[in-house]
């Protein structure tokens, strides 16, 4: 009799746990723990971090105001800025072209500033000008905008801007050159948001 009990005791609480496995596993959130969101990550499942121009639209054709030689730079927005970050560095780049040649790495920069504060959350059009006063306090230009200028000849180059959040402030000796940065970035980037677009000269007038 006391091992019919025991028996029954046993099955009981052998139910009970699989259904508070159960219950556990259908509250728990989809996607896994700490999942990041999107293009540059938040943590949580947030949405990533978002870069935006009123320029042109993401994948655009850049307008030949913001081209060639004299062009202005961008305005530019961004949100969803991951916690912790205490500064951004933001590059523009064409990938295309091997420069220098036969390089694993090798492009063209267009533009980079670094040392961007925290609070900052746009760049106002022409802020990338040489001596530019449109920068915030703090920020440093270490490649003025330059347009895009890819030939008439050959296909549509695509241009990429990139804003890296990151969770410490970069040395200013680490501002020198875009190696320097980059190399001072390393291991500290929470997150980044990335913004594009085309461009190729008009062909020449007959």
């Amino acid at each position: 009799m006391q091992n019919r009990y025991l028996k029954i005791l046993s099955i009981m609480l052998i139910a009970l746990f699989a259904v508070s496995v159960s219950v556990v596993i259908a509250q728990a959130p989809a996607g896994g723990q700490g999942g990041g969101g999107g293009r540059g990550g938040r943590g949580g499942g947030g949405p990533g971090m978002a870069l935006t121009s009123t320029a042109w639209a993401d994948g655009g054709e850049i307008p030949a105001k913001h081209a060639g030689g004299q062009a202005v730079s961008p305005a530019l927005s961004w949100t969803n800025v991951p916690m912790g970050t205490a500064e951004f560095v933001l590059i523009m780049n064409d990938p295309e072209p091997v420069v220098p040649a036969l390089s694993v790495s090798g492009d063209i920069l267009h533009w980079m500033v670094a040392k961007i504060p925290a609070a900052t959350t746009s760049l106002p059009e022409n802020a990338g000008a040489m001596n530019s006063t449109l920068l915030p306090t703090g920020a440093v230009q270490v490649q003025p905008f330059r347009g895009p200028g890819a030939p008439a000849a050959g296909p549509r180059h695509h241009y990429t801007l990139t804003l890296y959040a990151l969770n410490a402030p970069l040395d200013a000796a680490a501002t020198a050159n875009r190696a320097a940065v980059m190399a001072a970035m390393e291991g500290k980037v929470l997150g980044r948001a990335i913004f594009g677009g085309r461009f190729m000269q008009a062909p020449p007038t007959p």
